[in-house]
């Protein structure tokens, strides 16, 4: 038997006695739904009704230790004991020095001690909301508490109820590119260090290689000699300070207890591929958190924080294709903490599961929805849709997949099948409530069988080579008890002669006219191509 355990296997995360793939299908809560033990039992009971299988729940250092060096398990204890007696699995989100670039979760005894814990400070001289990153007395004690927390996990989780941390959130500095306090001007003023200069000549793609190139390739001496004065200089620095503060708390707790780490970021307008601006984001570093864990300062972080397994990424923006590829790209692992609890963010938990492979995605604050919502009603069912592709790809870890979101950007998409082509369209519906666009996940059997799971789409039989082609079988599956089963078997009017399957939206009537016709409602089938 192996060992029980979590890690990270070729971008997915594994976990139990054989390592086996698991899909992250997760429910964010709201910051203060872990805040009481009363608030822990209602929110997660909402995860667990929605039909999460992991819930991510926030861990306020000044809850933690509201005096220095005296801990309260309290509320870890309640998250993890209220996970497991719901069949859930748990990812704690340590909200330490900073949460949304603010230290509004550090304790009182660090806020109120600017002498011992400074602030980082703006142009002008005028304070930011959080601590500096340069500031060590505040690193390590920051790291002391983590320390704890994860000593704690290690001592009470005896199940492996908690699979993964992630330390710190949305870090970074707002209102200017760099901290200009005393303890941040010293730095800027002393060597770069040797990985950061390696970091910037090694990623070709980060802004600031070529603007260092262009300033002479220089190899030594401080910041305002290596690189040429500007945002991104500026927004280097700060990902050093960043960086190298979070490698000291990560490390720290993974000292005490070695479970799969990770930190989230804030997007910068650079990881959205047609220039607009997402929801949260900016323009120049400073607009949005400068030094924060973005892919124009990847290749840092990950040099300088080498106890994080990834950079996760909270992704509130109407185009995440780009966003998702980008993070993919680095290591190979996607992780989607927060996505947005609608119609839209439900459709890019398709996309980062099927075509990036996600180990796991997580609309934020569904334990605030009526569950009878129309948002609620759209996560429950996609809750339950990627419980199915969980099955699929716990079996066949291999298997050829691919996720598809059709709009009018967007309106058809292909997937290849038994040497036939389906074709994708938005499928038309008189739903109570209909999304404007379709999406699922594809995923090949191999030979001839091809799974569609998703809503909103027609998937139609196309000819290729000069023969023509048809469906050979269909049936509509359902997941009944953590099994995918066969509830009809369709031909006739339900594939239109063997030609199409429509997958309906949530809550699609039977189709009208002199002849009614339900299409499958599970949003599950499986089918079967041959040319002729």
């Amino acid at each position: 038997m192996g060992e029980i355990g979590q890690a990270w296997d070729r971008g997915n995360l594994t976990v139990g006695v054989d390592r086996s793939r698991f899909l992250v299908i997760g429910g964010e809560v709201h910051n203060s739904s872990s805040s009481t033990a009363r608030s822990i039992d209602s929110s997660f009971d909402t995860i667990m009704r929605l039909g999460a299988n992991t819930v991510l729940a926030p861990v306020s250092w000044e809850l933690f230790e509201p005096e220095e060096s005296r801990f309260n398990f309290e509320l870890i204890d309640a998250m993890i004991a209220g996970a497991r007696r719901r069949g859930l699995r748990l990812i704690p989100l340590w909200f330490g020095t900073w949460k949304n670039a603010a230290s509004t979760y550090a304790p009182s005894w660090v806020k109120l001690d600017l002498g011992r814990f400074p602030r980082s400070e703006l142009t002008g001289g005028r304070r930011a909301a959080q601590v500096s990153p340069f500031c060590v007395e505040a690193r390590e004690a920051d790291a002391g508490a983590f320390a704890a927390l994860m000593r704690r996990i290690r001592e009470v989780d005896n199940d492996n109820t908690v699979i993964a941390v992630q330390v710190e959130n949305e870090m970074g500095l707002l209102g200017d590119s760099r901290d200009r306090s005393p303890l941040a001007e010293t730095a800027f003023g002393s060597p770069v260090p040797a990985e950061v200069i390696a970091a910037v000549r090694l990623d070709s793609t980060a802004p600031l290689h070529t603007q260092w190139i262009s300033h002479g390739s220089v190899t030594q001496g401080d910041w305002a000699t290596v690189f040429p004065a500007g945002e991104r200089a500026d927004e280097a620095f700060m990902a050093t300070a960043f960086a190298s503060y979070t490698q000291r708390v990560a490390d720290a707790g993974r000292r005490q207890h070695d479970v799969p780490m990770f930190v989230n970021a804030w997007l910068d307008a650079e990881s959205v591929l047609d220039g607009t601006v997402p929801v949260s984001g900016g323009k120049l570093p400073g607009d949005y958190p400068s030094g924060g864990p973005v892919i124009s300062v990847a290749s840092i972080w990950e040099q300088l924080a080498p106890a994080l397994d990834l950079l996760a990424v909270d992704a509130y923006v109407d185009d995440a294709n780009s966003v998702f590829a980008q993070f993919a790209g680095r290591r190979g692992r996607l992780l989607v903490p927060e996505l947005r609890a609608d119609a839209m963010g439900v459709a890019q938990m398709f996309l980062a599961v099927g075509r990036y492979r996600a180990a796991g995605v997580s609309p934020f604050g569904i334990d605030a929805l009526d569950e009878s919502d129309d948002d609620a009603l759209l996560i429950a069912d996609s809750f339950r849709l990627l419980r199915a592709v969980a099955v699929l790809t716990t079996h066949d870890p291999d298997a050829l997949m691919d996720g598809f979101i059709l709009d009018a950007h967007n309106p058809h998409h292909q997937v290849n099948a038994g040497g036939a082509t389906i074709d994708l369209r938005v499928a038309d519906s008189d739903a109570k409530f209909t999304p404007s666009h379709g999406y699922g996940i594809a995923i090949s059997e191999g030979g001839r069988g091809l799974y569609l799971i998703g809503r909103g789409f027609s998937a139609s039989v196309v000819a290729s080579a000069g023969d023509e082609a048809a469906l050979l079988s269909a049936s509509e599956l359902d997941l009944i008890d953590g099994e995918l089963v066969v509830t009809q078997h369709l031909n006739g009017d339900q594939t239109s002669s063997g030609t199409t399957i429509v997958h309906p939206h949530v809550g699609a009537p039977p189709r009208r006219g002199p002849i009614p016709t339900r299409p499958p409602a599970t949003g599950i089938t499986r089918i079967e191509l041959f040319t002729y």
